[in-house]
């Protein structure tokens, strides 16, 4: 990447010369007279397309130093306290050895076919590389659960009415019967992920084996549970939130845009205030990367951009007010009758993760490509709680 030499600040400023030209060429082509657009040449099209893919670039790069230096002074590892003992170090050791292909070290009789449950400090330490790096996993709330069981979850169905002024309780003032709630049960879903590690890599890395099936469990977990939250179909695995559900969000919380094929400010304005400024306060809004580059030149109705880039480390990007969460597994096709982003309190997604995980250590099945399986076994659910906390973009439906 072109930009990875540049300080954090380097990169912030880059990006908002890049939008600043991006908007200078976009505004030359409107007609002074009549104030419409007129279509890009084929040289003004491909310098456009040209600076958003930088800017594209530059805001995935900005986005993980940033998360970075949030993170900066909190130690990767468990705290020491909670698992530096002699039982706990013990139980480290044989599972490295474990991990290495040492199954008499965990008792493990049958090579290759027994899983075993991996000790609470690593478990610890993946759950937490999970959460830490990916900003919706921070945001949804996180059920921890020591056993793969189900909860049942209260889903608010209809609001209480609003209070009574009044010194005592008249005749007139009913039961509350307006408030009402179903019961949902999230399960224990099974979510199974392979990695292959070659025999020499075991024997040469500086790293311990250990350390290297946590960071690359930790990553494809991350982005499975990721892509689950925002389009699972609740079938064996979590409930999205660009999935249109009874269980979950409905078509009622869709906000249909002018366009098939693009958001326009208005639509961007509307789907906010669909959402109640009670759970505002704490609203962010989620888009593919690709989407997001279609934002950066919308105005509102007084000629002002409704996105704000954060010009310091620690200020995020802002559309209307509200900060902006970009993910790979958002809906990134924009056309009739497809959903393009949501706006919404992540807090309302309810996340339930088993804190153990299996690991099967595979010695024989992959041994004559040079490599070692480790097959890794957590358990997870996931669904929105309180369908009026969200709003989503849909595209028009125009044929």
């Amino acid at each position: 990447m072109k930009f990875n030499a540049l300080s954090l600040q380097e990169k912030i400023d880059t990006r908002e010369r890049l939008i600043k030209d991006m908007r200078a060429l976009n505004d030359a082509t409107a007609d002074a007279d009549a104030g419409t657009p007129r279509a890009f040449t084929a040289e003004e099209q491909a310098k456009f397309d040209g600076m958003a893919q930088d800017v594209k670039e530059l805001s995935a790069l900005i986005d993980a130093e940033k998360r970075a230096k949030t993170l900066e002074g909190f130690s990767n590892k468990a705290p020491e306290a909670a698992v530096d003992t002699p039982k706990a170090a013990e139980s480290m050791s044989r599972f490295k050895a474990y991990l290495k292909g040492d199954f008499k070290a965990l008792d493990v009789d049958t090579a290759g076919d027994a899983s075993v449950l991996a000790p609470e400090q690593f478990v610890k330490e993946i759950l937490k590389d999970v959460q830490s790096d990916t900003p919706i996993l921070q945001r949804v709330n996180t059920i921890h659960l020591n056993s793969a069981s189900s909860i049942g979850v209260p889903q608010e169905t209809a609001d209480a009415t609003d209070a009574d002024w009044t010194t005592e309780i008249p005749p007139s003032v009913t039961a509350e019967s307006a408030w009402a709630f179903s019961k949902r049960s999230l399960g224990a879903n099974q979510l199974i992920k392979l990695i292959k590690v070659s025999r020499k890599l075991i024997l040469t890395s500086a790293f311990g084996i250990d350390e290297l099936v946590r960071e690359k469990l930790a990553l494809k977990i991350r982005q499975t549970l990721e892509n689950a939250i925002l389009t699972g179909d609740g079938d064996g695995k979590p409930l999205g939130l660009f999935t249109a559900s009874a269980n979950g969000i409905s078509t009622g919380r869709d906000v249909t845009a002018a366009s098939a094929t693009a958001i326009d400010a208005d639509t961007i304005i509307k789907t906010k205030r669909a959402v109640k400024q009670a759970y505002r306060k704490n609203g962010v809004w989620v888009f593919h990367p690709d989407v997001v580059t279609q934002l950066l030149t919308l105005k509102d109705k007084n000629e002002q951009y409704i996105w704000r880039s954060g010009l310091t480390p620690s200020d995020p990007d802002m559309l209307d007010g509200s900060p902006i969460i970009e993910s790979d597994y958002a809906p990134s096709t924009l056309t009739t009758g497809l959903y393009a982003g949501l706006y919404g309190d992540l807090s309302k997604y309810w996340l339930t993760m088993v804190d153990q995980l299996n690991i099967q250590v595979l010695l024989e099945k992959y041994a004559e490509s040079g490599q070692v399986g480790y097959l890794g076994t957590l358990f997870s659910d996931g669904q929105p709680v309180l369908e009026e906390a969200f709003a989503r973009i849909v595209l028009a439906n125009i044929v």
